[in-house]
């Protein structure tokens, strides 16, 4: 996914006029401002629907959820023992009648095998310039790990007690409360996260287009590494020791320096870190 994810920017960066790109599952109409909108008709008409489903989390360890087009705020709790999704899906379309008939294609697969709850959406390959749409809420066990991918939406985690995994193509990734490891890459978007690093764990943030934010706390164990091409690096609040900066790179020891804490942004974005 990283690898998909490096490749799409590229083309995103040097766009000057529209264009209609292929970035993993999704066509997406992008404009030079990042902006992105259907190719053939307006959405001014649209058809919506709601979804629910609650899965006992028994013996699962893990929720993977692949999203297309849609905002994705996941909520962990603790003394739960399920997994609550609730949705919304959207057609946008030029014709009530038309988004009305191909609300129907817009669905979401959700599967519970041994080891993990699995949730997706399911949309036409080909839009025809439909807008769809499909936006999660969900709740779930604290403890369980959570692993996102995500094409158009903005993205909220809190309250997570384990190891997430986030990749997002368009739109902001906001992490708060999280415990364990963190992966987030992002092409045109920011990341502002809160994350407690687990001992020798690892937190690994990287933007295309877009600033990074981590707060974690004064007492973090890790090597520290950041680096920008276009932007600045900023710290604060944290006792940095074999600190080597330079004006778009920065390494350090945190503690004892037995986890791992590496941002990067890639083309263009600041980065922060502070503690707390």
């Amino acid at each position: 996914m990283k690898s998909t994810l490096r490749s799409c920017s590229i083309l995103l960066y040097v766009l000057t006029s529209i264009s209609l790109i292929s970035c993993g599952d999704a066509n997406i109409i992008i404009d030079n401002n990042g902006g992105i909108f259907p190719p053939f008709r307006n959405t001014d008409f649209e058809a919506d629907d709601s979804f629910s489903e609650e899965i006992e989390i028994g013996i699962r360890s893990r929720l993977r959820l692949k999203g297309i087009n849609g905002n994705i705020t996941v909520t962990g709790l603790s003394g739960t023992d399920s997994v609550m999704i609730t949705g919304t899906k959207l057609v946008g379309s030029d014709r009530m009648q038309d988004a009305e008939e191909h609300l129907q294609e817009l669905e979401v697969n959700v599967q519970s095998p041994a080891d993990e709850i699995s949730v997706e959406t399911i949309q036409p390959q080909n839009n025809e310039g439909r807008k769809y749409v499909f936006d999660y809420i969900i709740t779930l066990p604290a403890d369980l790990k959570v692993q996102i991918t995500n094409t158009n939406g903005i993205m909220i985690l809190e309250d997570i007690g384990n190891n997430i995994t986030v990749n997002n193509t368009n739109g902001d990734v906001t992490l708060t409360g999280i415990t364990g490891s963190a992966e987030v890459n992002v092409v045109n978007g920011m990341i502002d996260s809160d994350i407690t690093l687990p001992s020798n764990g690892t937190i690994d943030l990287n933007t295309v287009n877009g600033n990074i934010d981590l707060t974690i706390p004064t007492d973090t164990s890790a090597m520290l590494s950041a680096a920008v091409s276009i932007g600045i690096i900023s710290d604060s609040n944290l006792e940095l020791q074999n600190e080597v900066r330079t004006s778009k790179s920065l390494s350090a020891k945190l503690g004892n320096g037995h986890g791992t804490i590496s941002l990067e942004a890639d083309v263009t974005g600041n980065i922060s870190v502070s503690g707390i």
